[in-house]
């Protein structure tokens, strides 16, 4: 027990202060990550706020959009809409309705053969009573990046009115602005998720990537148009 004892105060004399070094470094890093984050998180979130309106306030919308666009969110297994793509659809519904909007564009990740965000999406639209002249779906929208990525660069579309919930609808309309986009958001959140605190987690973090991707700007995986039938 004495040589364990005296071989731990030599091992704490000779690397004591190095370790100890390298432990205030590693603190300090983290630190200024941590601020970097929150920075830019808050700068993200007071830059677009003045964008986003709540389900109650579609009617004081007055600009005329290319497009609504509903981005995707999870499919159940058979496949129905969750909760939060449910209530994306509701909102963007009502949305599309009130404003003079002729173009629903529904962009979600449909490239897997057995998982099709745009079909549930579509089908819920049409349900709804809408025109499926009306509706342009887009199963490479993979990524939030993507979805308006491609609806400026493969669509055409530069005027677009986003349908979100509010925590996502902030990165949404900041990428948008950074592709050179004119983006305003209808808050879809209906009710509480009970996944919310890990989606606000996953947020913070998502927005430093899309931050750096609206810097450099790369193009989606797909660069062509979602052909598909839902006949």
């Amino acid at each position: 027990m004495t040589k364990v004892s005296n071989a731990i105060k030599r091992f704490i004399h000779n690397y004591g202060k190095p370790i100890k070094e390298t432990l205030l470094f590693i603190g300090f890093v983290v630190l200024l990550l941590s601020l970097f984050v929150a920075i830019t998180n808050a700068s993200i979130v007071a830059n677009t706020a003045g964008n986003i309106y709540s389900a109650d306030q579609i009617d004081d919308l007055t600009e005329k959009y290319d497009c609504v666009l509903i981005l995707g969110a999870g499919v159940r297994a058979d496949g129905t809409p969750s909760h939060m793509l449910s209530d994306r659809l509701s909102v963007g519904y009502s949305t599309f309705i009130s404003t003079d909007s002729v173009t629903l564009l529904l962009s979600g990740d449909s490239e897997s053969n057995d998982y099709s965000e745009t079909a549930a999406m579509r089908n819920a639209m049409l349900e709804m009573g809408i025109s499926a002249d009306n509706i342009v779906c887009d199963g490479y929208g993979l990524s939030t990046y993507e979805s308006i990525w491609r609806a400026k660069n493969v669509y055409g579309y530069n005027k677009i009115l986003i349908i979100s919930q509010k925590y996502h609808l902030h990165r949404a309309i900041y990428i948008a602005n950074e592709l050179g986009m004119h983006a305003d958001g209808v808050d879809a959140a209906l009710r509480g998720y009970s996944k919310q605190p890990l989606y606000n987690l996953r947020e913070l973090l998502a927005r430093m990537k899309d931050m750096i991707y609206s810097e450099i700007m790369p193009d989606s995986k797909y660069t062509e148009r979602w052909e598909e039938s839902y006949e």
